[in-house]
């Protein structure tokens, strides 16, 4: 950790980032001991990315299926499947123009 003085432990760090009485932090210690690093580690960054981008193109593909099958085939044209058809299409719209994460 790049905010511990000489000889100081991680459970000292926090007692002086957390307990009143011993407080002895600057700002940017604070910020780090409350938020975490403004970054995150490649190692993390990676498999988040890799599982957002499984889940992003299994929702396409299974949303476009549903759309396609229920408009090639006239014996799919029914009240259900129309609701199925809007709620297929309002999710893809969610995937492609939804609100985006940030770590």
């Amino acid at each position: 950790m790049e905010f511990l003085r000489a000889n100081e432990s991680v459970e000292d760090f926090y007692m002086r980032c957390t307990n009143l009485t011993v407080f002895d932090c600057s700002e940017e210690e604070m910020l780090w001991c409350t938020m975490g690093p403004r970054r995150l580690p490649l190692s993390r960054i990676i498999p988040i990315t890799v599982f957002l981008l499984v889940i992003f193109l299994t929702g396409v593909i299974g949303n476009v299926a549903v759309c396609v099958v229920i408009v090639r085939h006239p014996a799919m044209h029914t009240d259900t499947n129309y609701y199925l058809f809007s709620l297929a299409l309002s999710d893809l719209l969610l995937l492609l123009f939804g609100e985006s994460y940030s770590y």
